[in-house]
């Protein structure tokens, strides 16, 4: 399955039996993870942002300055820099940890697509094969295995305790578990015949008694003729399958081979053409049925697009898209038994997958993410260079970006879309509330650095001028004369 963040992937989706449950949740943990890192980023970046609008009526003197010498610009720049406690790379750290995570996800995803695609055609196998080897489910009676297998496979009935307890419904419970099934059982002078709920197969075996004891001859393997019957494209002449087995040294054909293997049906039907019928019918509701669906996207883990679709059709483009190895995967799958498997899936091979939708998300939320982006770093970009230089280039980051993620949801799986989809809108409202906490910081630091201007100019008592203070006794005392009656007099005498 691979690293760590793929069985998480698997975990999560096995306990909310939701591959898009899976999903989100598992970017919401990331989130949580690389959340520290993204605070002091986008915080420092903040940050950078307020200190550079302060500077900015210096830097676009600066700018104006040395318009014709980059070098020395940039002298003048870092020297501003260093005195305003600006930082470069407080930002850098914290962005490239993310940006390792994100790669790291992109692996995860694209082997667990991989790993999820190839378990759904296990699952369908299983499947398929379950409607032979379920034909008979395992049981005992208090305690005593009365049908099993061998370690080598090889199916084992207890014929006695069948025939013993004659015709009827015996109620067994499965072998390792609570569960209980009933096997049906039909006694005649010479054979008998046994078969389990839902199961299409019956065991048949005939008998001889000599002497008061039973000599068991050969095990038959039939479809049940009922089920055979209710299929409109079989017959139910020839059902029974006869199969040379020796019950004593337990060697001959296996009943799984011989059913798939024989033709000896005289009818345009045959027994085993049947089991196939039904086998793929059971492999394709099992497809249908793996809840990997997410809206209009028919298979999470193929890319959200017209051009692919939930089940390749072929045999060379399923080796090709999941890199199977034919070879050392144990011969556990071929041509032959891909196109068995998909052989009632016709509008899984033809339909398309989704519609671009989740590229079209993709794009529109990376757009979104990085006009946020741009106007938080609007500052440095306009300034950061004597020509203003930089701000171009973040024009084309920011058209560049959202083309690279649509590009990546085209590639990838649609489970992928909807982490980078999620991942942004998550961003998106991250920078939204660390620029507010940042903003409020610098506003209240800024009050508070204005409460001490005012105190400071209210407690230092300013020292008057010598010649306000002599204008000022002049006036007091003219004042004084004239509410005396003195003034009159100082002016006769003046005439």
């Amino acid at each position: 399955m691979g690293n760590f963040l793929v069985k998480i992937i698997a975990w999560l989706v096995k306990i909310t039996s939701s591959v898009a449950v899976g999903v989100v949740l598992f970017t919401l943990l990331l989130k949580l993870i690389t959340l520290p890192f993204d605070f002091v980023s986008r915080a420092s970046m903040r940050k950078n942002s307020v200190k550079m609008e302060k500077m900015r009526p210096e830097l676009e003197k600066l700018q104006k300055q040395y318009a014709g010498n980059k070098d020395l610009y940039n002298k003048k720049m870092m020297a501003l820099y260093k005195k305003n406690g600006y930082s470069m790379f407080g930002a850098c750290l914290p962005t490239i940890i993310t940006l390792v995570i994100f790669i790291v996800a992109i692996n995860a995803f694209t082997k667990y697509s991989s790993y999820q695609n190839l378990k759904y055609f296990y699952d369908m196998s299983v499947s398929y094969n379950n409607v032979v080897y379920s034909a008979f489910d395992l049981g005992e009676k208090d305690g005593e295995k009365v049908i099993y297998r061998e370690e080598n496979g090889a199916l084992v009935v207890n014929d006695e305790f069948f025939v013993k307890n004659g015709s009827g419904n015996v109620t067994l419970k499965k072998i390792g578990e609570d569960a209980e099934f009933t096997a049906t059982v039909t006694v005649n002078a010479d054979n008998y015949v046994l078969y389990t709920d839902n199961s299409y197969l019956s065991y048949q075996r005939n008998f001889t008694v000599n002497d008061g004891t039973r000599v068991y001859g050969v095990k038959s393997f039939g479809v049940r003729e009922e089920k055979l019957n209710n299929n409109p494209l079989s017959s139910a002449e020839n059902n029974y399958l006869k199969i040379n087995y020796d019950a004593k040294t337990g060697t001959g054909d296996d009943y799984e081979t011989a059913l798939l293997n024989n033709s000896g049906a005289e009818t345009a039907y045959t027994a085993a053409e049947f089991l196939k019928e039904i086998a793929s019918e059971k492999a394709a509701e099992t497809f249908r049925n793996n809840g990997s669906k997410f809206l209009w996207v028919k298979n999470i883990w193929v890319t959200d697009s017209p051009m692919k679709h939930p089940v390749e059709s072929d045999w060379k483009t399923f080796v090709k898209t999941y890199s199977y190895d034919e070879k050392n995967s144990g011969g556990d799958m071929n041509e032959e038994s891909y196109n068995q498997l998909i052989r009632k899936l016709e509008t899984e091979q033809t339909s398309a997958n989704g519609y671009f939708i989740l590229v079209l998300l993709t794009a529109g939320s990376s757009l979104l993410s990085q006009l946020i982006m741009s106007k938080t770093q609007k500052s440095q970009m306009e300034l950061q260079t004597v020509d203003g230089q930089g701000a171009q280039q973040q024009k084309i980051m920011m058209w560049m970006m959202p083309i690279m993620m649509a590009i990546f949801a085209f590639m990838y799986t649609a489970a992928f879309s909807i982490y980078i989809v999620l991942s942004s809108f998550l961003s998106i409202l991250t920078t939204l509330l660390i620029n507010f906490i940042v903003d409020m910081k610098f506003k209240k630091a800024e009050e508070r650095a204005e409460k001490e201007v005012v105190r400071s100019k209210v407690r230092v008592i300013k020292e008057q001028p010598k010649e306000e203070v002599k204008t000022k006794k002049k006036d007091e005392e003219e004042q004084v004369d004239f509410l005396s009656g003195l003034a009159d007099k100082k002016g006769k005498k003046k005439r």
